[in-house]
């Protein structure tokens, strides 16, 4: 029997704190929180269609009959409403007992992130507080959540790390199994099967399986197609874990190896092997990016790395920092985890791509994925 959750844990608290601390420095007194993974991270509370809401003081949920036994499981502590209307109704509602006090302050100015929350959304609510005779102003935000997530707390470190284990796990559990024939959708299948029967709720994303030139394209999507012979075959993978994400790439070599494609793999990895090197706390975003791609460049292989070095990872699977070469700058700090993946893509031949998992720490980086990435371990005869 679940036990319900009626008391905030001690890393909620604090999380709950850093986002009082950005209300209160953008002059708010509540943000509207409709993405799920910032609902989760702020409660525990792993349910769809519900909008949070937190105040100065109080946490407020809003929800529907289908949620309410797992928000009473999860998140028991939170004031709970249970929706049998529209949703911007039952939000207004909320909003203007919190106006009277009777939610713990004043709701005057509330933020909510534009990046999660629709045209149709803002404009309904805004319509049933009008027509609540609310004063409540609705404030466009971009990324304030996102950017309070960026930096993982021990908590979510030892979840990521998890994640990652269960991923290498799942891989492991395949990769003796691949066979020329098989088709692409049948290894991706295998793949979650054997994430899930190790605790993983599901894959992090979709995996990818892509046999032969069809590991040039970065974001391929696995079909029929066959696993043959003398062609490089990518998987990208990851667990999502009790809400949390890993994401790696190996790319195998099924039997003979062009010299053209053994040249790109050992440029990758060498790319990869330098900026893991590089990263560290104050070490940028661009610079990290840099590392890889002038190495790269220098090989020749520049315009076929038209992707970002790597990106954030935690309850989403693309979260800030983001390593790119354009789009902004920022420093990394301990506590962010970022992946690594390189790639070179040759259309019509085939592509490399190399990814890990990587926690910034004090002193440096440590890598949160172990499978050998050197081309001697990722050779299949």
């Amino acid at each position: 029997m679940i036990t319900a959750v009626t008391r905030a844990k001690a890393y909620l608290k604090v999380r709950h704190k850093n986002v009082r601390d950005a209300m209160k420095e953008l002059q708010l007194d509540g943000l509207l929180l409709t993405h799920p993974p910032d609902i989760a991270y702020l409660t525990n509370f792993g349910g769809e269609d519900s909008v949070g809401l937190i105040t100065d003081k109080e946490f407020h949920l809003i929800t529907d009959f289908r949620y309410e036994e797992q928000a009473q499981l999860e998140a028991g502590w939170l004031k709970l409403t249970i929706r049998d209307g529209k949703m911007e109704e039952a939000l207004a509602k909320v909003i203007g007992a919190v106006a009277s006090g009777g939610g713990g302050g004043k709701a005057k100015k509330l933020g909510y992130e534009a990046n999660f929350a629709t045209v149709g959304q803002i404009d309904a609510l805004t319509r049933a507080l009008k027509e609540a005779n609310s004063t409540a102003q609705l404030v466009p935000l971009e990324n304030v959540m996102l950017n309070i997530r960026k930096v993982k707390d021990d908590h979510e470190i030892d979840l990521v790390r998890k994640s990652a284990a269960v991923a290498e796990e799942a891989f492991n559990a395949i990769r003796d199994e691949i066979k020329v024939g098989q088709t692409e959708n049948y290894l991706a299948g295998l793949l979650v099967f054997e994430l899930r029967s190790r605790g993983a709720t599901n894959s992090s994303f979709p995996v990818i399986v892509a046999a032969g030139s069809n590991s040039s394209l970065p974001h391929y999507r696995p079909s029929e197609v066959l696993v043959q012979r003398d062609q490089p075959l990518l998987i990208d993978w990851g667990a999502l874990y009790k809400g949390y994400c890993s994401d790696l790439t190996r790319t195998l070599m099924v039997g003979r190896v062009s010299p053209r494609m053994k040249q790109i793999y050992k440029v990758v990895y060498e790319a990869q092997q330098a900026a893991l090197k590089f990263l560290r706390p104050g070490v940028t975003t661009v610079q990290a990016d840099r590392v890889a791609r002038d190495l790269i460049d220098q090989a020749g292989f520049g315009k076929q790395f038209g992707h970002g070095l790597g990106h954030g990872i935690g309850r989403d699977i693309h979260e800030l920092p983001t390593l790119r070469k354009t789009g902004g700058d920022e420093e990394l700090r301990p506590g962010m985890i970022v992946t690594v993946e390189p790639g070179i893509y040759l259309s019509g031949e085939g592509g490399v791509r190399i990814e890990d998992d990587v926690l910034i720490t004090h002193s440096g980086c440590e890598v949160l994925t172990s499978l050998d990435r050197t081309f001697e371990a990722c050779h299949l005869e």
